[in-house]
């Protein structure tokens, strides 16, 4: 079995006398207030997308500028009162698609070429956001090994089997 660490705020709540205790859930992400309905719909067009094209097919990636085109056309489709397809679910998908190229390719599992959109920022202040993230990376795994060094193990790196077996 694998073995996997824990991260660990340091920070404790309790849900009262001889109730649980655990992490607090400050700074992490909330999935739990997505609307249901928005989630429903979404959750419809993937279905609709996936016996059109194929399951999964939009994960494959796509220049960024068809999802932005796709995402104003339904738009404007919405803001013109038109309801002959879900357009709100469409903007949502084109977002979400985005979001998750944006992710992949940071990850290195899609090429950084289907980033098609124009830069219009000045590159001083381009490569100044890749120094502070470089540098949030770098703090982000110091303290992961301050926390494994709180639990008294070293910090695995992933892949690697454990010694211990």
């Amino acid at each position: 079995m694998a073995e996997y660490g824990m991260t660990d705020s340091g920070k404790r709540q309790s849900f009262g006398d001889g109730m649980a205790i655990r992490d607090t859930a400050d700074g992490k992400p909330r999935p739990d207030l997505i609307s249901p309905f928005a989630e429903e719909r979404q959750g419809h067009w993937l279905l609709m997308g996936a016996k059109k094209y194929a399951e999964r097919n939009w994960e494959k990636g796509m220049p960024f500028s068809r999802c932005v085109a796709s995402l104003k056309r339904h738009l404007m489709k919405y803001q013109q009162g038109k309801r002959d397809e879900d357009h709100l679910a469409a903007i949502m998908f084109n977002a979400m698609a985005l979001i998750h190229y944006e992710e992949m390719i940071e990850r290195g599992l899609l090429p950084a070429d289907l980033n098609d959109m124009p830069n219009y920022e000045p590159v001083v202040k381009a490569a100044l956001r890749a120094v502070r993230k470089s540098q949030a990376k770098s703090a982000k795994a110091m303290d992961r090994k301050k926390t494994a060094r709180k639990l008294g193990r070293k910090l695995m790196k992933p892949g690697r089997k454990s010694r211990r077996g």
